[in-house]
Order: C-alpha cells, then structure tokens, then sequence
C-alpha cells in the first residue's frame, strides 16, 4: 500500500477547519486552497463564478497536475464551504477522531474532502507514481444551492469523469440521487364577506385545499416523492380568502418519473381551477392559476459497472472494505455537475454528524478514504 503521511495530513486539515469559511464568505479559504496547489506545484486557475452571486470568493479553484501517463484527466472534487456556526473553528485532534470544541461545526463537511485531496496531489508528486493529468476542482457554496457548481467555468476543466469527496461512511458511494423540481402555485380567487355574503367570494384556500387532496403526495413509488411545505394566504378571519401561495417540490431519481408527477401536480390545480368556477350575479367567475416548475438540480445516475465505480470498489477491497453503490434523496454538487456532463460517484470521508456542533472526523476513516481515492485515481485510464 502507498504510504501516507498521517501527521501532515491531519495537520492540512486542521489549518483548513480552522479557516473560516461559511457559505457566501468563502474568500479566505479559496485563496488558501490556491496557495497550497502553487506550493504542491500545481498550475492553478480561478474561474469568475464569485461574480455570478454574492460571495466573498473570486471563483471556483482548479488545479492542474500534469499526467505521467496517457490518459484523460481524472477530477477531483470537494467544496469550499461549510454551515454555520462556522466561524472560529478550534479543532481537537484526539485519539480516534477530530472534532470542535462544541461551539461550532467542524466543517469536516467538506474539508475533509478538501485536505484528502490536496494530501493526494502532494504523494503523487513526491513518490513519484504514475498517474494520468488531474484536475483538482474546489466549489463554492455547495451548501446553500450549489451554486460554485451551477456557475462553474466548464470550459477551464477537459476531464469529465472522477469523484467527488463529500460523504460520510467510506463503505458507500452515492451513484444515485435525484433531480429535484421546485414547484410554486399562486391561486387567487375572489374576496367577500365571510359572515354577510361568503357565496358571492371564492375561497382560493378551498381551490388549493381541493387540489392538494387531488394529487398523490409523499412516497409515490420507489424513486419519487412530492410534498408542500410553504401555504401562505389570508389577512382576517371574516373575509373569504383572496389569495394563496404554495411552494413545495417534487423529486425523483428518475427524470421521466419526476416530468410525470410534476404534470400530475399541475392538472390537479387546474382540475380545481375548474370545479370552483361558479357565477356570481350573473358572471362567471373563474380562479385564477400560476403555476411555475423550476429544476432544482438533475439527477445523478451512474452505472454500478462504470469504471471508476469499478476503480473504488477495487481500491477499497484493498483496505478490507466492501464498497457499496447507494442512492441518497438529497442533492450535492454531484447533480448539479451530472447534467453538465460529468461523471463524478461521491466517496465518503469519515465525517459523522455534520451540520451539527457535535460533527466529528474518525481518523480510521479519513485515512482509508485518502487511499480509495488515490487507488481510484490511479487505476483510471481512458
């Protein structure tokens, strides 16, 4: 097995924990990470993604190590950004594990990703192994939206397969998750008096009610689910209800399966659309429906025989871990960078209870994570 230095490694992640870096303020961690792929000697470029939203960064970081074999590059990727409470970070190196004083996050989500693959640039070069060209790309506010991913330069990056560094337990990879709609209904309807002449109004919470119990939602099937979290409307308890918003999403691993629930969704608010259309002195008197569908981000679906599945699964049998290929119902970077045309399976880190002040690091893990990587990256050749 190639050796790794367990002391600097652990050393670059402290140094990275403890550099503040919440979502949106990103600036001091992307010119650190910069700084280290100029030390390893890595060519290194920032792309203008900090110009497309608020941030503190410039832009996405990419480094560039050269091959010493043929082959197209491999990428390596990881985000910059952490949740809050993210600021003033103190790690705690112990025995087994890394943590924060409890305070604060860790931000092993996703430094650990970060360090590892910084770790992995650094041992390619000083022990000299052969390796195809990697591209080592570090995104902005993951965290928040995805948005270093969904404003990254593309053009600056040839390489399309790799991983992605941004999980927990090493025994999985996510090759699975789901492209997600953002859906958002406005209805209104008509106001009147609720005590004195109610059906001379239409209640637009009686149209959204009706349509809410028209369409399936929760659990569909097996790949999809749907649900309303945001009803607001009204001003006074004896007005009938003018106006209602609804937001809610649908998602699923499937891209047809989510086309197909979102247009359920859609035809029941214009069912009731229709089923509260009434005449009112003598006037028809119709709701009136927006309905708006945005895509969140697409789905992830990689082929549990696809090479660099294969590669991972290899690499970590090595170490005595079974790897398996997972499916998840959140959204990372890893969507966001499918439908751009990029195959990247995200490997986990070791990082446990992340999002939380009691967000830990196990060493063991961490360890065994930098050699799939590695091991990974060295097998690949296309």
């Amino acid at each position: 097995m190639i050796k790794l230095n367990e002391k600097r490694l652990i050393e670059t992640f402290v140094k990275l924990a403890q550099t503040d870096s919440e979502s949106y303020n990103e600036g001091a961690m992307q010119e650190l990470v910069a700084r280290e792929l100029k030390e390893i000697g890595c060519r290194v470029a920032v792309d203008n993604a900090g110009k497309k939203y608020k941030t503190t960064a410039k832009g996405n970081v990419i480094g560039y190590l050269p091959g010493t074999v043929n082959s197209a590059p491999f990428i390596l990727c990881a985000h910059l950004d952490t949740v809050t409470p993210g600021k003033g970070v103190k790690a705690v190196v112990k025995k087994d594990r890394i943590t924060s004083d409890g305070t604060t996050v860790l931000g092993a989500d996703d430094k650990a990703g970060v360090a590892i693959i910084l770790e992995i640039l650094r041992t390619l070069k000083e022990q000299k192994l052969p390796h195809p060209p990697v591209e080592a790309v570090f995104t902005l506010s993951e965290e928040v939206g995805m948005f270093g991913s969904k404003n990254l330069d593309c053009t600056k990056i040839k390489g399309r397969e790799g991983v992605i560094l941004d999980g927990e337990e090493v025994d999985s990879v996510l090759v699975q998750g789901p492209a997600v709609n953002t859906i958002e209904v406005w209805i209104k309807g008509l106001a009147s008096h609720a005590g004195v002449s109610p059906e001379k109004g239409i209640s637009a919470v009686e149209v959204a009610a009706y349509a809410l119990t028209q369409m399936k939602l929760g659990r569909i099937d097996k790949d999809t689910v749907a649900n309303f979290g945001i009803i607001q409307g009204g001003q006074a308890t004896n007005v009938v209800m003018p106006e209602v918003y609804l937001k809610g999403e649908a998602r699923s691993l499937v891209n047809e399966k989510l086309a197909k629930q979102t247009a359920n969704m859609k035809a029941a608010f214009e069912k009731a659309v229709k089923r509260f259309t009434k005449k009112i002195d003598g006037k028809i008197c119709k709701p009136e429906l927006k309905f708006v569908a945005e895509e969140r981000y697409p789905a992830v679906r990689i082929a549990k025989t696809h090479p660099v599945v294969k590669g991972a699964v290899a690499a970590a049998k090595q170490l005595g871990i079974s790897l398996k290929p997972v499916a998840c119902g959140g959204g990372c970077d890893a969507n966001v960078l499918a439908g751009k045309g990029f195959t990247l399976p995200n490997l986990g880190t070791g990082v446990r209870g992340y999002h939380t002040t009691k967000e830990y690091l196990l060493l063991k893990e961490f360890f065994a994570a930098f050699h799939i990587a590695l091991g990974t990256l060295l097998a690949y050749k296309k």
